[in-house]
């Protein structure tokens, strides 16, 4: 009866981890083959205001890597500026990951793989972005944003 019953326990559990492997499977494949679907790269939005980009986990505790974050800056005319910087680039030289309060989190959510932010964040070498004065912008600086209108229309 002992052997029996380790037995159905050996075979369920091959059964579930089979599983969880083909589900695992074809979220990835799916994920690359789909422009649309999701990519690995979340934005998280803070109490704060803040909002930070990267590859989000939530064991064991909420947490980015390949962390960016969201700058806010005014030109000469006052515009906002926005553009996204690796938050290992900040001054006082933090690891490249992010402990985050879940209490601090408003919302979440994954980037598309057609977002050109989550490809910029992939590959930051491939921006080929330019400031007002045409020179390029490296890629181990920030990556600007387009500009979004802030005028209510109606």
């Amino acid at each position: 009866m002992k052997t029996k019953n380790v037995i159905i326990a050996v075979v369920v559990v091959a059964v579930v981890l089979v599983a969880v492997g083909i589900w695992a499977g074809i979220s990835i494949v799916g994920a690359s083959q789909n422009p649309a679907g999701p990519s690995p790269y979340s934005a998280v939005y803070l109490t704060t205001g803040d909002i930070y980009y990267g590859k989000l986990s939530w064991f064991p505790k909420p947490h980015l890597t390949d962390a960016w974050v969201l700058q806010r800056t005014q030109d000469a005319k006052g515009q906002t500026q926005l553009s996204v910087a690796p938050f290992t680039s900040s001054f006082w030289s933090p690891v490249n990951e992010i402990n985050l309060n879940p209490k601090a989190i408003v919302f979440w959510t994954r980037l598309r793989n057609d977002s050109k932010l989550a490809q910029a964040i992939e590959n930051p070498s491939s921006i080929q972005s330019q400031n007002t004065q045409g020179s390029q912008i490296p890629a181990s600086s920030t990556i600007p944003l387009p500009a979004t209108s802030t005028k209510s229309g109606g």
